[in-house]
C-alpha cells in the first residue's frame, strides 16, 4: 500500500490537507517518499487527566496536535520520528481499552483507541 501512494496525487492532497489543518504553527510534512498510513482521535494521557488528541500516521513519523475544530484545525503539533518509537501493549482497564505506551528516548505516554 505505502509503494503504491508514495507519489500519487491523492497521497499529496492528504498531506497537504494535515499541514492546512495546522496552519502556520505545524510545520511543513511534505517530502520525497513520505505517506500518510493513517488518521484518527486517540485519547492521550496527560499529566492531570485524558485528553482528545488527532494522530496522523506516515511511513516514517508520528505526528499528533490538540483538537480545535475535528477535521478542520488543530494546534501544538508533536512530530516524532518512528525510527526512535517503541510501543508496549498496555492492559484493558475499565473504560481505557485498546491502549499503547509509546516510548521514544526523551518521553513516554499512553494513549489508547477506545
Amino acid at each position: 500500500m505505502v509503494d503504491r501512494l508514495m507519489n500519487s496525487e491523492a497521497n499529496a492532497r492528504r498531506i497537504q490537507n494535515v499541514e492546512n489543518c495546522f496552519g502556520i504553527s505545524g510545520v511543513p510534512l511534505a517530502i520525497q517518499g513520505r505517506v500518510l498510513v493513517g488518521e484518527g482521535i486517540l485519547t492521550k494521557g496527560c499529566r492531570k487527566k485524558l485528553k482528545p488528541r488527532q494522530v496522523f500516521l506516515f511511513n516514517d513519523i508520528l505526528v499528533y496536535g490538540s483538537i480545535i475544530i475535528n477535521k478542520k484545525k488543530y494546534n501544538r503539533q508533536h512530530i516524532i520520528p518512528l525510527e526512535n518509537v517503541k510501543l508496549d501493549d498496555l492492559e484493558d482497564e475499565d473504560n481505557l481499552r485498546y491502549g499503547w505506551q509509546i516510548k521514544t528516548p526523551t518521553k513516554s505516554f499512553n494513549v489508547y483507541a477506545a
